[in-house]
């Protein structure tokens, strides 16, 4: 049996990260590490942090309010968006995707962004900080795991430490806004009270491999729109802290590459 670990001093809160996800039930999977080179807002100043991102996982399906969770669900299957077999889901993608840059490329104008909060975990180590995990709508309706990793997972060069903000959690706010030509649109807007808090996302992730020693990048799933998806030409999100009076924000355009078929 899986057995909990000691974070920040408070036993049973966050499983320990040695119980993430690695490999397969066919053997393990090698993947190419992502150095990411973040900053630590410590309220009083900032600290380096180099993190090594050896697994990426994206959460999908994290709504509290189970009966707003399952009408989304009828919704989008009337889209040809497959439902899930459990809830939440994790998907697995290449850690190459993972990246804070300011500006992706795709190849198709029916994708978008979604504002989520991202875990940075290693060992007992837990960071937030907040990103996009940008999806192409068309063929999400074929294949989720594929929509998702045609496209980078952007996220901000700023981050907290866990420890600052668990004991209100549920009182930071998401925010996204989309631009498309000169009109600017709060597409996203919630507190995290609406979606499952990281001690029950990490409860959740399946336990497979050794990963004590692993850095995880944890997409937690996004909050719900205003109006339906908006294909943007880019997207500006932010996660606010009302309690400690700071937001870390994130921003970037989207550039659609042409094709020539």
């Amino acid at each position: 049996m899986p057995t909990r670990s000691t974070i920040h001093g408070k036993r049973g809160i966050l499983p320990s990260i040695s119980e993430g996800v690695e490999g397969t039930r066919k053997g393990k999977i090698m993947i190419t590490p992502k150095v990411l080179n973040l900053k630590i807002n410590l309220r009083k100043g900032f600290r380096d942090l180099v993190f090594t991102a050896d697994h990426l996982v994206c959460s999908g399906w994290v709504g509290r309010n189970r009966e707003a969770l399952q009408a989304h669900i009828d919704e989008l299957a009337k889209l040809g968006v497959p439902g899930p077999t459990r809830i939440p889901i994790f998907m697995n993608f290449s850690t190459y995707l993972v990246t804070t840059d300011d500006e992706i490329t795709i190849i198709s104008d029916q994708s978008s962004g979604e504002v989520e909060y991202v875990l940075l975990c290693k060992g007992e180590e837990i960071w937030v900080t907040v990103g996009s995990d940008h999806t192409d709508r068309d063929i999400e309706s074929k294949s989720i795991p594929g929509s998702k990793q045609m496209y980078a997972k952007g996220l901000a060069s700023e981050c907290w430490l866990y420890s600052d903000v668990e004991n209100h959690w549920d009182r930071l706010v998401l925010r996204c806004w989309v631009q498309k030509g000169i009109e600017r649109t709060l597409y996203q807007e919630d507190p995290l009270s609406s979606i499952l808090a990281p001690p029950e996302l990490l409860e959740k992730m399946p336990k497979e491999g050794d990963m004590k020693k692993k850095g995880i990048v944890l997409f937690s799933g996004t909050i719900a729109t205003k109006s339906g998806f908006i294909y943007g030409d880019a997207y500006e999100m932010e996660m606010e802290d009302p309690v400690l009076g700071r937001k870390i924000r994130y921003h970037y355009k989207v550039n659609i590459l042409p094709q020539y078929m």
